[in-house]
């Protein structure tokens, strides 16, 4: 059984995740290398990521919950 909007909540979740990880990335390399204010920019967009990825795990774990898909 293939269900449309478990796949759908999968790539979100996958995007979400990535991005994530580009963020982290970005502010591990700039670490000790810029502004305190850039640093903090780059906290801030790497905590946002983290939380979209978590609710889009949430989100797919209800899914598959409520469905048992």
């Amino acid at each position: 059984m293939n269900c449309e909007q478990k796949n759908h909540l999968a790539m979100e979740y996958e995007d979400a995740t990535t991005k994530f990880s580009h963020a982290v990335t970005e502010l591990r390399r700039k670490m000790g290398v810029s502004a305190k204010e850039a640093y903090e920019r780059l906290d801030r967009a790497a905590n946002e990521a983290r939380a979209k990825s978590e609710q889009a795990r949430l989100a797919l774990d209800q899914h598959i919950a409520a469905h048992r898909c």
